[in-house]
């Protein structure tokens, strides 16, 4: 079963509060359904493995999983990506920024599959999102953000509704008892410092992130604890 958080969006997947259940340690990422009024939205998707589980959860909750006709990726990473084929097959458009279009096509290292021990389903075809561009759907407008550092493809999607400018910041923002992870192919300190005190210079109001719990107010202090994460070890 789903839940309902702030605003138009509900958790439909994810492995940290038991959306779904894998039978081998993906973390699967959370997957947050967006009810723009007319269509639905994802951002994220999960591994692949947990899909049937996710669609579950949506028609659980009294949706369609036929009126989802776009998914947002964060970054390529399989948690977060692994069902972006499947979707795809089924009319759903992929979106995501240039780095992990070009990713999840090709299905190498960057999706960090050999993690998981698993194989990467390529995606046929995906739709860019630079830096900045936006993308109305219903009564949402969806802006991409750069925030390169925990990979380099790491893309947010901001979303104002309700007062609230939510972002969905896929790994690049935690819950501060989460640890950070430093063994990506792609994982950039500097880069990862310098989006950090970005945000931290025009936080949202609300953080999606693509593991554990949300930030519902306040996110300057969680931005700050990702911060002091980053610096507290040496390289």
């Amino acid at each position: 079963m789903g839940m309902r958080l702030v605003g138009p969006v509900y958790l439909v997947g994810g492995q940290d509060f038991n959306m779904v259940y894998l039978d081998w340690p993906a973390n699967d990422s959370n997957t947050y359904l967006i009810d723009t009024g007319d269509p639905l939205v994802l951002v994220d998707c999960g591994c692949g493995e947990s899909l049937a589980g996710i669609l579950d959860n949506i028609k659980e909750m009294e949706f369609d999983a036929r009126d989802i006709t776009h998914v947002f990726l964060t970054h390529a990473h399989m948690p977060h990506s692994g069902a972006a084929e499947d979707l795809r097959r089924n009319g759903v458009e992929v979106v995501a920024g240039p780095a992990t279009v070009g990713a999840v096509r090709a299905g190498g290292t960057a999706t960090v599959a050999y993690h998981y021990h698993r194989r990467f389903t390529c995606v046929e075809e995906a739709t860019e999102m630079k830096d900045g561009e936006t993308m109305t759907l219903g009564a949402c407008e969806f802006r991409a953000l750069a925030l390169p550092g925990h990979s380099a493809d790491c893309t947010g999607y901001e979303v104002t509704r309700e007062g609230r400018r939510m972002l969905f910041c896929g790994d690049v923002v935690r819950w501060p008892g989460l640890e950070q992870f430093r063994n990506r192919p792609d994982y950039d300190r500097q880069a990862y410092l310098e989006t950090l005190m970005r945000l931290l210079d025009d936080p949202p109001d609300v953080l999606y992130p693509g593991h554990g719990p949300f930030c519902l107010s306040k996110t300057e202090h969680w931005i700050g604890e990702e911060i002091k994460k980053l610096l507290r070890k040496p390289e």
